[in-house]
């Protein structure tokens, strides 16, 4: 049967009964096992007291023997104890443990014997002692109700009738049977005491129950949630590799044919090839970036950013894009500022929140970009008047993969990753990011930046003269044999004599046989094999040859131990500016 309880926080969770009373027993036995010491401590004392009381007022054996058989039962009671601390799944039964608790409320009360012999004062400590052991089990035993009456029952009802039995030897026989029924009615508040201790322990275990269930329903969630970002993060990281494969073959082929003489026609078609390649490139670096910020290899370059010019440069480059779809683009600069942020981050965070406004803005729309100073800081604007965000979404545009009203997952509208980027971009820099809007009328983004509190000027640079480019000896190392031929027909085209291996002991071979200039080296290589240990090997017995990984996972332990090796690292579709960046700088 489901119960529900008392109103209050226990009504968080519906409460089996069973399981309910299975815990309240668990805990009460605990509690039980750890308040022993204590309170074999006061009946020890107590013994003490009482035996002395009645050997003084007797001077016979029994006493003393009393008091042997009290220490042993207190020691016995001691190890049992111990044992089951000891072994946590062995746990009493509430049969023992009222076993027990009778033979020590039968056993505490022996004294009674000589109760008619005690002086009225020594009756009167006896009586004490007595009902303050039963008191104290009123706590030790909260939750054991029946306990709790196996223990006071047998202490209270023996006081009650030597108190009334010593009536008819006492100078006031009414003092007596009064002092007896004061301990009856005594022993009946206790047991209502004692009832009342154990609703507020089960309402305590009901909460405590109910809470806990809680905690495990919510680390239940959370390992499901941890889980399933896992596998997202896996997927993602596959997916992206294996479409980074072919499109890496494709961007270099496309990069070949776009370096060979080409009638008006055929380069009209390689421009396109382009444009779509460098498209589905855009879309996959997204993932690529998600999967930096997730790796945590992404680290912040700080030096002093003059904003005004950052935001000029983002508006020239802004303006032809949206001229294209119809709308204006204007800026508004209250006086120039400085922080210190990295330009390069601070600059994609700007970009993408741009980028986003052209997009949701209709023709005949505006974009605003305004910087002014609030403070110590500078508030950068980013307004748009486009079809802006409903309230109950607004929280949701910075969640991975999620886009309001594009339900046919148009590709020219990205993956939904862009406001996660700047969302996870700006709490990198220390970056205040705020979101204003309403539908119809437009979304405005606030960033608001620490200003630098000195001015900085960069070191002049003198000009580095790059020598024309000669004939280099390259060794490309992949596992794919289409990425080997493509980089081989583009390499060629580049004037470069190009060697290839699939594998690190190909590599070695091939290194062992003809000088190398560069390597340009797959991360992940077939059968564990990995492109770090492959140009080990090579510059092992090439040790002046420059090396570059070109990778297509975004595996975040694959980032961090890209990150670890110190190489320079390209991800595919390598771009050809980056291929002749690395070319040429081979030739320094």
């Amino acid at each position: 049967m489901r119960t529900r309880g008392e109103p209050g926080a226990s009504d968080a969770l519906d409460v089996d009964d069973t399981l309910l009373q299975a815990f309240v027993r668990e805990r009460s036995i605990a509690t039980w096992l750890r308040q022993i010491p204590s309170s074999m401590a006061g009946q020890l004392f107590a013994g003490l007291l009482l035996g002395a009381i009645w050997w003084v007022n007797t001077r016979s054996i029994w006493p003393l023997a009393w008091a042997g058989t009290l220490v042993a039962a207190l020691l016995l009671r001691l190890v049992y104890t111990e044992r089951i601390v000891r072994m946590p799944g062995r746990v009493p039964t509430e049969t023992r443990i009222s076993a027990l608790m009778v033979s020590q409320g039968a056993l505490i009360t022996l004294p009674l014997l000589g109760f008619s012999r005690f002086p009225a004062v020594e009756q009167a400590a006896v009586s004490i002692i007595l009902v303050a052991l039963a008191t104290a089990s009123v706590a030790t035993t909260a939750g054991f109700r029946l306990v709790f009456l196996y223990y006071a029952v047998p202490i209270l009802m023996p006081l009650a009738l030597a108190w009334a039995l010593a009536a008819s030897e006492a100078a006031s026989p009414h003092a007596g049977l009064g002092m007896a029924a004061l301990v009856l009615v005594y022993q009946t508040y206790l047991i209502g005491l004692s009832r009342q201790i154990g609703r507020v322990v089960q309402e305590a275990a009901r909460f405590r129950y109910s809470q806990e269930r809680m905690n495990q329903a919510l680390k239940q969630a959370l390992d499901t949630a941890e889980s399933s970002s896992r596998a997202k993060t896996q997927f993602l990281a596959a997916a992206s590799h294996d479409l980074r494969q072919p499109m890496h073959s494709m961007n270099v082929l496309v990069a070949a044919l776009s370096l060979k003489t080409l009638d008006k026609s055929v380069r009209e078609i390689v421009n396109m090839l382009d444009a779509v390649n460098q498209s589905m490139t855009r879309q996959l670096d997204s993932l690529l970036d998600i999967s930096k910020l997730d790796a945590g290899i992404v680290v912040p370059r700080l030096k002093t950013c003059q904003l005004d010019a950052m935001l000029r440069n983002l508006v020239l480059s802004a303006s032809a894009v949206a001229g294209e779809r119809g709308l204006s683009c204007h800026l508004s600069i209250g006086q120039p500022l400085a922080v210190r942020s990295d330009e390069s981050l601070l600059g994609r965070v700007l970009s993408n929140l741009t980028d986003n406004a052209i997009k949701f803005t209709p023709r005949g729309g505006a974009i605003t970009i305004s910087l002014q100073r609030e403070g110590d800081t500078a508030l950068i604007e980013i307004r748009d008047s486009g079809i802006g965000i409903p309230p109950e979404l607004q929280s949701r545009v910075f969640e991975e993969f999620y886009q309001i009203g594009n339900p046919q997952r148009d590709r020219t509208r990205g993956l939904g990753l862009g406001l996660s980027i700047v969302k996870r971009l700006c709490d990198l820099l220390g970056a205040s990011l705020t979101l204003q809007s309403r539908v119809g009328e437009g979304t405005r983004f606030e960033i608001r930046l620490p200003l630098a509190l000195t001015p900085e000027t960069e070191p002049a640079q003198p000009p580095v003269a790059v020598p024309a480019a000669t004939a280099r000896i390259v060794l490309v190392i992949d596992d794919e044999l289409a990425v080997r031929q493509s980089m081989r027909v583009l390499l060629e085209e580049l004037g470069c004599t190009v060697l290839d291996a699939a594998g690190t002991n190909e590599a070695t071979r091939v290194a062992a046989e003809h000088p190398i200039d560069l390597i340009l080296s797959d991360m992940r290589l077939a059968d564990g094999d990995s492109g770090i240990e492959a140009i080990r090997q090579v510059r092992a017995r090439r040790p002046g040859a420059r090396a570059v990984l070109i990778t297509g996972d975004t595996a975040p332990e694959r980032l961090r131990e890209a990150q670890a090796s110190g190489l320079i690292l390209l991800h595919k579709p390598v771009s050809l500016e980056s291929l002749t960046g690395v070319l040429d700088a081979s030739t320094d």
